[in-house]
């Protein structure tokens, strides 16, 4: 009877052993057709700008390019908007409590703190993933940062409820690299 009880025990614990693999797999699976899910939301960035490269798109867009941790990140100190202006090699540079369609939405709604104006040029050859130089003076501080392309991104920021796509990048500044996304609203 001690017998029986003990290889019933075991059989029970073999079971539950292959029952969590079982589970676990059946999670891995699922893990990997989301993230097979999220390339295409990439590619579909990737079509919207196959005509420009990533130096072309950032620097002719007419629109607020959004740095942040994330594409839904939750900041209490506000948003990193950048607006480019190509013709004098110059990046405003705000701070918004959220994303905005557009440039006037964003001024209409009077939430354009304006941090300071940087000169910028490409330290790179790059188009696709160009290292952007910032130097100039922020809210009367000089300063001076770095910003790699590394590749696209593109999803929905649910607080505007707006498709946005951009870019991956790293942003150095003061010699302390950190990940974040750079994004602008689609059209």
């Amino acid at each position: 009877m001690i017998m029986n009880m003990k290889k019933r025990r075991s059989l029970a614990a073999i079971l539950a052993v292959v029952a969590s693999f079982a589970l676990i797999l059946a999670g891995c699976s699922s893990s990997s057709n989301k993230s097979s899910n999220n390339d295409s939301s990439k590619a579909s960035m990737q079509n919207q700008v196959q005509n420009k490269s990533a130096k072309e798109v950032l620097t002719s867009n007419d629109n607020l390019w959004y740095m942040n941790g994330s594409i839904n990140y939750k900041s209490k100190s506000g948003i990193d908007a950048y607006k480019f202006n190509s013709k004098n090699h110059t990046v405003t540079i705000y701070s918004v409590n959220k994303i905005y369609k557009t440039y006037s939405e964003a001024k209409k709604a009077n939430d354009l703190d304006k941090q300071g104006t940087l000169k910028y040029t490409f330290k790179n050859d790059s188009a696709d993933k160009p290292v952007i130089y910032m130097k100039g003076k922020l809210s009367d501080i000089p300063m001076h940062q770095t910003v790699s392309v590394k590749n696209t991104v593109a999803g929905k920021n649910h607080q505007s409820k707006l498709k946005v796509s951009g870019y991956k990048v790293v942003r150095n500044l003061d010699n302390d690299p950190a990940p974040q996304v750079w994004v602008t609203p689609h059209n």
